[in-house]
């Protein structure tokens, strides 16, 4: 009823499709060899009736829109939940690179100031 969608690095450095449910146990439902639409889709749509993929309640997704396009059309009961830890790292990158950006226009290196941005960045995440 519950299911996850991620991608992951596997043989030579490709990046794979990893389905899992989302309770409970957290089984792999599909591991394939790559993460294009086509593949996915094909995998669901030949593996699992109209009615098992109807009754999906959720799917947790990171913020590749990919998934979020072909979602609604294999599953259509399906809420779309956005993963919080991808949340939360895409938060953390965006603070990083305002710090570097407002670092990289200051004109001395060797102020107070830039050196407590550059020496105390861990601060600025908590």
């Amino acid at each position: 009823e519950n299911l996850c969608f991620d991608e992951f690095r596997s043989v030579n450095s490709t990046m794979s499709f990893i389905c899992c449910d989302a309770e409970g146990s957290h089984d792999i439902v599909a591991i394939l060899e790559n993460r294009l639409t086509k593949t996915i889709r094909e995998h669901f749509m030949n593996r699992y009736t109209n009615r098992e993929r109807a009754a999906v309640k959720s799917v947790v997704v990171d913020l590749n829109a990919q998934y979020i396009k072909f979602i609604k059309a294999l599953f259509p009961n399906a809420r779309i939940i956005i993963d919080r830890f991808h949340i939360v790292q895409l938060v953390g990158r965006a603070l990083g690179n305002a710090r570097i950006s407002l670092m990289k226009k200051m004109n001395d290196c060797h102020c107070r100031e830039y050196k407590i941005l550059k020496a105390h960045w861990r601060l600025f995440h908590k």
